[in-house]
């Protein structure tokens, strides 16, 4: 088993070949596309490309407020950012690359649309580096610096929709060599790389900003899985691929010594005029056509136990497009009589041991699928398994396209190369993160936080936010609290997460400066009111709050009266009126406190002040 990582790291800040935001919303400006096939610097096709051709899509782009012309590719890439650059350089030290004296831009063909130019541009920066992991060095094979993708929004009758607000950002990318031993140890060297990017002040670090790409070969071939979402499930995802390779071995065993093949789609729509499956209805309803072909020895190999092929051919089905694909392993569901289902089998010439395809759409599709089931049933059978494949949120991968391989790059004419001066080496030294015990000592020493509180914020991405708000909290445990308990908890209890703006009514202009991005908010913010107002950990957490779930305007907390605080004389003066009414002690005076005033108070004054009073009597 072989195993390497390619992960992909978002920045903050500006675009990498134009000067607009990496935020911005959509607007209601859009346009299509369709792209058309190149040849690489080779002179030669790529699979990827041709396959791309046969699924034959159109591509709908909605612009965005931080879409410009060269977003649209209707305008020449600007000059690269020096920021990211200097980013990527030093990560590129922290990891033990070498850097490069020149970064060239290369050009990827982009086969899925999500470029409105049809390729990506990418530059190497560093090579031949390492991070280390509790089971040895894993080497890291290159780092680059990139432009990621646009958003997918929607895919319906063969039209992708995108939107233009994540193209352009820059992304780094860094990919290891297969030296991963096994799931757990995928998990440890992901977490290890991502420590460095993240400790990075402008790493955007909102929720899609981390996207990992597992390689993984069983000796059966390469297979890419594209878009793991999360670390944790970078775990299920290696797991779940062990387990369908295994299966599908067991299924070219099975039918190694048996004639197999798919026989020729047939055209069954006219048996439905009277049926009750709704799917089936609904499909001839639209005007679309149901096909049915036998697949000869597969009888229990497409859905039984461990073996889904029927799974790898539905996968295909649905990249052309095509609504459903059902198979006779699943009959008699879908709403399905035993009448159809005879009228079924006997058309497709169904024996006791094949099992018979139903695939439902456009006629002009399905009988364009017919080649490429063909193809694929010919590599599983012969275990060349070398493939791109998409991971899905329930930590299972599903077929995407063939494996592209190195027809697909040639030069940036655009962008000249970018000679990576001395000065620019010197200007990076202090950039360079530290590593993860190094970060661990500064939390615990300099900050005095545990070590469950800083393992925290590295894990949660909160390093650099913490790290740039900590001088505006006299106790940095506060803000460690507020960024991993009292945000989350109220976000939880929201239902959704906390936007940017709501991020920059918290804390200010300082949360963009932690994040590096454009200074658009003026107006007063909780953090502010705060310092101004002096108030303790409760009463900030109150505020909170009170935003969050009441939805009370920042500029409307400084006249909440359960954000004032009381002075010395207004506590003594509720406490004169607690002990008047008697049954009052230092362990129940807090709660009875609570229940004399509204307004906010510090629970160790007011301790303080009672046993005062007490030792005074």
């Amino acid at each position: 088993m072989k195993i390497g990582l390619e992960i992909h790291f978002q920045l903050g800040g500006n675009k990498l070949f134009c000067s607009c935001s990496t935020e911005g919303t959509e607007l209601n400006e859009s346009f299509t596309r369709k792209l058309t096939p190149v040849m690489g610097e080779l002179g030669k096709l790529d699979t990827a490309v041709e396959y791309e051709t046969i699924r034959n899509r159109n591509f709908l782009y909605r612009a965005s407020s931080n879409s410009c012309l060269v977003e649209k590719d209707e305008e020449p890439p600007h000059p690269v950012n020096p920021d990211a650059l200097k980013t990527t350089i030093a990560i590129s030290k922290a990891l033990h690359c070498k850097v490069l004296d020149y970064t060239s831009f290369m050009r990827k063909i982009v086969v899925d649309g999500s470029n409105t130019s049809g390729f990506q541009r990418t530059g190497i920066v560093g090579m031949d580096g390492y991070v280390k992991t509790s089971r040895g060095n894993v080497r890291i094979s290159t780092i680059t610096l990139e432009e990621d993708a646009c958003r997918k929004l929607s895919e319906k009758e063969g039209v992708v929709e995108y939107s233009l607000d994540r193209l352009g950002i820059p992304l780094i990318e860094i990919s290891t060599e297969p030296d991963i031993i096994d799931p757990d140890h995928a998990l440890e060297t992901a977490k290890a790389i991502g420590h460095y990017v993240m400790s990075m002040q402008n790493f955007r670090g909102e929720v899609d900003s981390i996207r990992q790409d597992v390689n993984f070969s069983m000796g059966f071939g390469r297979v890419e899985i594209k878009g793991v979402s999360k670390l944790s499930f970078i775990k299920d995802t290696i797991e779940y691929e062990i387990k369908r390779q295994s299966s599908l071995e067991a299924i070219s065993r099975i039918l190694a010594e048996k004639p197999h093949e798919i026989g020729n789609f047939i055209d069954i729509t006219g048996m439905f005029t009277n049926t009750d499956s709704s799917m089936i209805k609904k499909s001839i309803a639209s005007g679309k056509s149901v096909m049915c072909a036998r697949v000869s020895a597969c009888n229990g190999l497409m859905k039984h136990g461990n073996y889904k092929l029927g799974r790898e051919f539905a996968d295909v089905a649905k990249n052309m497009g095509l609504g459903g694909l059902m198979h006779s392993d699943e009959f008699p569901a879908y709403g399905l009589s035993d009448e159809e289902l005879h009228s079924i089998y006997s058309t497709a010439g169904k024996g006791d041991n094949d099992a018979v395809i139903v695939v439902l759409g456009e006629k002009s599709r399905i009988e364009k699928l017919k080649p490429l089931l063909d193809e694929r049933f010919d590599k599983i059978l012969k275990m060349q398994l070398e493939e791109t494949r998409s991971a899905t949120p329930s930590g299972e991968t599903r077929y995407l396209r063939p494996l592209a391989g190195k027809e697909r790059m040639y030069p940036e004419t655009d962008i000249p190369a970018v000679k990576i001066t001395e000065a620019i080496m010197e200007s990076i030294e202090k950039l360079v993160p530290k590593s993860l015990e190094e970060t661990m000592n500064e939390l615990t020493k300099k900050f005095k936080l545990s070590q469950v509180e800083a393992e925290s914020l590295i894990n949660n991405n909160l390093l650099s936010l913490f790290k740039a708000l900590a001088g505006n909290f006299d106790n940095p445990h506060i803000l460690s609290r507020i960024l991993l308990q009292t945000i989350p908890e109220l976000e939880n209890k929201k239902g959704k997460k906390l936007s940017q703006v709501q991020m920059v009514d918290i804390f200010g202009n300082q949360y963009l400066e932690a994040r590096q991005l454009p200074q658009y908010h003026n107006t007063d913010s909780i953090l502010e009111l705060s310092r101004r107002e002096k108030w303790d950990r409760n009463t900030f957490e109150t505020a909170l709050s009170l935003y969050i779930i009441d939805n009370i305007p920042v500029s409307e907390l400084e006249k909440r009266e359960e954000l004032k605080m009381l002075n010395d004389n207004e506590i003594k003066k509720i406490l004169d009126e607690l002990v008047k009414d008697g049954n009052v002690t230092q362990k129940n005076v807090i709660p009875l406190f609570r229940g004399k005033t509204k307004q906010s108070f510090n629970p160790s004054d007011v301790i303080k002040i009672f046993v005062t009073m007490q030792n005074q009597k």
